[in-house]
C-alpha cells in the first residue's frame, strides 16, 4: 500500500468514535488486462496491465435550518501512479449546493460521462478529450425544480499561464424526468479552448439508450468534433453494452465500436470482458483490443 494512503488510513482509524460518527469510507479496487491487437505503438508486446484504486472519505454535518456542510477526499492510484482526485468542501440547503475545491468539470463529469456503456478502465467510446479535474473550483448547482437543474462553475488555474483571475468557466443545464435525462454544457478555458457538449439518455425496464455529442474549438490547434450512440441491456446479473463512436480529431477522422459484457457477482463485485475495434488512418491507433477485468467496491 502507498505510504501516504496507509498513513491517512491509520490516522482515520485512531480518531475517537464520536468524531467518526459523520464520516464514511468507500472506494474500489480494479485490475484489468488488455491485448493490443494491432501489434504496433508503445504496447506492441501484446498485453497491457491496468490498475485503478480509489479510497474516498466523506463527511457531513447538520448545520440546522435545513443546511448541511460536507467534505470529500478522494485518494487514488492509477496504473501505479498517484492520482489527484476530488478534494472538496461545501454546503447544501434549500438554495441548492455550493462546492469549493478540486473537482471534475460539468462537461466531463456530468455530460461526457454519460457515454459510458462498458466497464473497461482503458477502453472507451467517449467523444471528448477530458479537461480533467481542475484546481481552485467554485461551483453552484441549483435545487431540482420540476426536473430542471442548472450549474455554474469557475476555476482559478494557478500556474496555468492564463491571463484572467478566473481562468475557466463551465455552465450546465439539465433535465431529468420519467427515465429521460438531457444535459447541455458550455466550458471556456481562457487562452485555450471552448467546448460544447450535449448528452441524452433514456431508461426503460432493462434497456438504456444514450447519445453524446461534443465539439471542442481550440485557440491554437485544429478543432475536434465527435458523437457516440450506445445501448445497455440488463438481464439478471448480466449487462450487455454496445457503443459506436464517430470522431474527428483536427481533421483526422476515425470510428470505433465497443462491445461489453459485465457480470455482477454481487452488489459490490463484478467481472467483465470488453472488445473494442477502431478504424483509424494511423497504424498505431488502428486495430482491435480485448480487455478482461475485475472490480470490487466497498
Amino acid at each position: 500500500m502507498n505510504k501516504k494512503l496507509l498513513s491517512v488510513a491509520m490516522a482515520a482509524a485512531l480518531v475517537a468514535p464520536a468524531a467518526m460518527a459523520d464520516v464514511t469510507v468507500s472506494g474500489f479496487v480494479l485490475q484489468e488486462f488488455v491485448t493490443d491487437g494491432d501489434q504496433t505503438g508503445t504496447s506492441e508486446d501484446g498485453l497491457e496491465s491496468h490498475s485503478d484504486v480509489g479510497v474516498i472519505f466523506t463527511a457531513s454535518e447538520d448545520l440546522g435550518n435545513g443546511m448541511t456542510a460536507f467534505a470529500k477526499i478522494d485518494i487514488g492510484r492509477d496504473d501505479g501512479a498517484d492520482a489527484r482526485n476530488d478534494q472538496i468542501v461545501g454546503v447544501s440547503g434549500g438554495f441548492g449546493t455550493v462546492v469549493l475545491g478540486r473537482m471534475e468539470d460539468f462537461t466531463e463529469g456530468k455530460v461526457a460521462a454519460m457515454a459510458s456503456v462498458d466497464s473497461s478502465d482503458a477502453l472507451s467510446v467517449e467523444p471528448l478529450h477530458s479537461t480533467g479535474r481542475l484546481e481552485g473550483a467554485m461551483a453552484y448547482v441549483s435545487p431540482n425544480m420540476g426536473g430542471f437543474q442548472a450549474g455554474i462553475a469557475a476555476y482559478a488555474l494557478e500556474g496555468a499561464g492564463n491571463s484572467d483571475s478566473l481562468d475557466a468557466t463551465d455552465i450546465m443545464l439539465a433535465y431529468s424526468n420519467g427515465g429521460i435525462t438531457v444535459r447541455l454544457s458550455l466550458e471556456d478555458v481562457d487562452g485555450s479552448s471552448e467546448t460544447v457538449a450535449l448528452g441524452a439518455e433514456f431508461k426503460t425496464g432493462a434497456f438504456r439508450v444514450v447519445g453524446v455529442y461534443a465539439e471542442e474549438d481550440y485557440d491554437s490547434a485544429a478543432d475536434d468534433e465527435g458523437w457516440m450512440l450506445g445501448v445497455n441491456y440488463t438481464m439478471g446479473n448480466n449487462t450487455f453494452g454496445l457503443g459506436y463512436l464517430d470522431q474527428d480529431d483536427g481533421g483526422v477522422e476515425y470510428d470505433r465500436w465497443i462491445l461489453d459484457l459485465t457480470h455482477n457477482m454481487s452488489k459490490r463485485t463484478k467481472v467483465y470482458a470488453t472488445y473494442q475495434s477502431t478504424d483509424h488512418p494511423t497504424a498505431a491507433s488502428d486495430g482491435s483490443h480485448f480487455a478482461v477485468g475485475m472490480k470490487h467496491s466497498f
